[in-house]
């Protein structure tokens, strides 16, 4: 009925795909993205209607008296937003930290209001505090939590056959569609629209949150409540419910949580994943993080270790130390690949399911856009042996992924590096592992150019660090090349005649050389 009123000329083949992708509720419609829409069939006017319904009704069904079908509104008086402030993601909030998980604001026409700011700032002050968080999650519930597990999958300890649609889409999607859809199924859930305990209950039971009793949910209530308790309460000053902004606030922090406390049900063995560790070792794997936080004006690296991951994950970064300073870009990495770290960072930065997976597998090279963020893989090769020709060349095989928040801040940027894990299969002859992340080396050299005094670099946002990320992980290629080229030119000057023929040793090297150029050609 929806489609029809808003998009009465569309063609049948449109609503058989909709059955088909079963897109079958106001819900479910309201869920869709731009391409999706595009991909399903409708027209771009089509797709304007529905994007603006979706928006302005927040998925409710549209009122039969507008008049949608006769073509967009004048100017003067089209409504841009219909829902309240407090149903709305707000970005200045979100994008601190990364990507944005919420309604992304214009920073100049759409400018929160000084309630606003001060509810964000409230509700920011209720998401640092990691001990109230931890004391929800952290006692141990014996056989409900085992139970619980074995519910969401069977397969923890082995590899999950189908790790995005089994795991990820389940426990640790925190994308601003998968929020929002499941706000609007708790709402759902009686017909005022208010989201009171069972439907709270029902909403984090699906994101992987074991039950909570009535008692700790009211805490929860209580403290995200008090972001907007001055304008909101009630006479009896408890908060009339909980709104998306908040419930977005509460879902990531109890998940982190869960991550931090080890209450979580994690999807591969940390200490073998997947068989992964058999091959790789632990060596490269530090647990820690390295973050830099820069604008024009300065940067300021730290390393975050165990002692720091509550206030790195729960909290937020700084603000620019003047008004008039441009936003912070914050550079995350993490070296060797630690799943409970990169689980928290999911969780944190809302990354998406498709680049996480592909993270974990290690995907070949790529560039992919999911939603209004970017995410990039590098099969990087890296020469381990002298340039001068003076040895065989010797490589070693590095994975690079690289996430970066998109427009309209562009503030942050998550960098992950480990060792190939296929690159003894891959690479002829057998390669050298890079056990200690020699391989990373640009990664200290983008930090000492961010800190140079008067460093052109903090002058750009963090998708032209992403930028530059690519092309210091494609100069290690430029290097082998290079090695290649210099020992071949040594081995055609050496002797390498006999009376029997070409020697066996040099013969047999340049073979290699040829195999293991065809990869490098690849």
């Amino acid at each position: 009925e929806i489609v029809r009123e808003l998009a009465p000329n569309c063609s049948s083949s449109v609503l058989t795909r909709l059955r088909r992708e079963g897109i079958l509720t106001a819900v479910d419609l309201a869920g869709l993205e731009k391409d999706d829409l595009r991909e399903l069939g409708f027209t771009m006017l089509e797709r304007s209607r529905l994007l603006r319904w979706a928006r302005d009704t927040d998925g409710a069904p549209p009122d039969p008296n507008a008049d949608f079908c006769q073509g967009p509104r004048p100017t003067s008086t089209w409504s841009f937003s219909l829902q309240s402030p407090a149903d709305t993601f707000d970005s200045r909030r979100s994008m601190s930290d990364f990507p944005s998980n919420m309604r992304q604001r214009d920073p100049v026409m759409d400018r929160p209001s000084p309630e606003e700011e001060e509810d964000e700032r409230r509700l920011d002050e209720v998401e640092r505090k990691a001990d109230f968080w931890f004391s929800l999650v952290k006692p141990s519930r014996g056989s409900q939590d085992r139970e619980f597990a074995i519910q969401r999958t069977t397969s923890f300890n082995e590899e999950v056959e189908d790790l995005r649609e089994n795991v990820l889409e389940g426990l640790f999607d925190l994308t601003s569609e998968r929020v929002k859809h499941l706000y609007n199924r708790m709402k759902s859930r009686r017909p005022d629209g208010c989201v009171n305990l069972d439907a709270l209950r029902h909403g984090l039971t699906r994101c992987g949150i074991p039950d909570l009793d009535d008692d700790a949910l009211n805490r929860v209530i209580e403290a995200v409540g008090k972001a907007r308790r001055v304008r909101t309460s009630t006479k009896s000053g408890q908060p009339r419910d909980i709104q998306l902004a908040e419930f977005e606030a509460v879902l990531s922090r109890l998940k982190l949580a869960q991550l931090l406390t080890g209450s979580c049900p994690m999807p591969l063995d940390k200490d073998t994943l997947g068989g992964r560790r058999a091959v790789l070792g632990t060596n490269h794997v530090r647990g820690t993080l390295m973050a830099v936080d820069y604008n024009s004006q300065s940067a300021t690296a730290l390393r975050v270790e165990t002692r720091a991951f509550p206030e790195f994950f729960f909290g937020h970064r700084k603000a620019s130390a003047k008004p008039g300073d441009p936003p912070i870009v914050r550079w995350v990495h993490m070296a060797g690949l630690d799943l409970t770290l990169l689980l928290a960072l999911t969780v944190k930065y809302s990354l998406h399911p498709l680049g996480v997976e592909d993270v974990l597998e290690q995907c070949p090279t790529k560039i992919e856009r999911y939603g209004s963020h970017y995410f990039a893989a590098l099969e990087q090769l890296c020469l381990a042996s002298p340039l001068d020709g003076s040895t065989p060349v010797q490589v070693h095989g590095r994975h690079v992924a690289v996430f970066c928040s998109g427009p309209p801040l562009f503030d942050t940027i998550l960098t992950i590096t480990e060792p190939d894990h296929d690159e003894k299969e891959d690479w002829p002859g057998g390669s050298i592992r890079d056990a200690y992340s020699a391989g990373d080396n640009w990664v200290e050299r983008l930090q000492e150019r961010l800190q140079a005094a008067h460093s052109r670099l903090r002058e750009r946002r963090a998708d032209f660090l992403m930028y530059q990320i690519l092309d210091l992980s494609s100069d290690e290629l430029v290097k082998v090349t290079r090695a290649y080229t210099t020992r071949l030119s040594v081995l055609d000057e050496q002797p390498h005649l006999t009376p029997q023929g070409l020697q066996a040793d040099w013969l047999s090297e340049v073979q290699l050389a040829q195999l293991q150029w065809a990869v490098v050609a690849r």
